[in-house]
């Protein structure tokens, strides 16, 4: 049986691999400054420890993507061509990331969803900084 712990925790790892590949991820591009100081890490630190401390709590937990989708959006908003686009593809993933406590099966679909949207996205993004 999926749990929705289980979605979280699936959540997290994957806000948690994102962030790696995304530090891994600079290159000489013509954001390559902006690459370089990955702002976007601090709003992954942030969405991880807001997760993990929502507990069972799933509003709070929603309005953590809910966020991190903000803080993302607001990132694009500063860079242009590939790398705005791979941001903006990582709100819209997180923007789109809701568990709904009244369809906790519907959960493992959700978080299978948006992982691989987040995969795609990462991939993106590192492509933006490192060409």
């Amino acid at each position: 049986m999926f749990s929705v712990l289980s979605s979280r925790r699936i959540a997290a790892t994957v806000a948690g691999a994102a962030l790696l590949s995304f530090t891994a991820a600079c290159g000489g591009s013509g954001n390559a400054e902006f690459c370089a100081q990955a702002p976007w890490t601090k709003a992954f630190t942030d969405y991880t420890t807001a997760t993990a401390s929502a507990g069972t709590d799933f509003s709070k937990f929603n309005d953590a993507s809910q966020k991190l989708s903000a803080d993302l959006k607001e990132l694009a908003g500063k860079t242009d061509g590939d790398l705005a686009s791979a941001l903006n593809d990582l709100a819209k993933t997180w923007g789109d990331f809701k568990i709904d406590p009244k369809d906790l099966a519907g959960a493992g679909a959700t978080v299978q969803n948006m992982a691989k949207s987040a995969q795609e996205a990462t991939v993106k993004l590192g492509k933006a900084c490192s060409s």
